[in-house]
């Protein structure tokens, strides 16, 4: 998989206009930025306003989302992601601030 620097990344991964990020992502067959997209909490469940996820059967973009459809996130994974939520979108200035140590840090901020 390819990496992507996530300290650039500001925008909401589920946020809706027509379609999710995650969606656009399956209808360009990106499967890479599908994986960062659920790593950062993209909705695998979510329709856009007509239902579709924009995915063809036995497309590897399909056979992605169905493998975290089925597959849920690790305790560690859901911990990241549910204090990455509670910090909000300032998440990786705060972060640095706690008074934990810094492995904890780095797995927070995804270094």
């Amino acid at each position: 998989m390819q990496r992507y620097n996530v300290n650039r990344f500001r925008a909401k991964v589920n946020a809706k206009l027509n379609e999710m990020a995650l969606h656009h992502a399956a209808k360009v067959n990106n499967v890479d930025l599908i994986e960062m997209l659920v790593e950062f909490v993209g909705n695998v469940y979510a329709r856009d306003t007509r239902g579709k996820k924009y995915t063809r059967a036995g497309s590897p973009p399909s056979l992605c989302l169905h493998f975290y459809e089925t597959m849920p996130l690790s305790l560690q994974q859901q911990c990241r992601v549910f204090l990455r939520k509670a910090l909000g979108t300032r998440a990786l200035e705060v972060v640095s601030k706690l008074h934990i140590p810094p492995g904890i840090i780095n797995y927070l901020s995804y270094q």
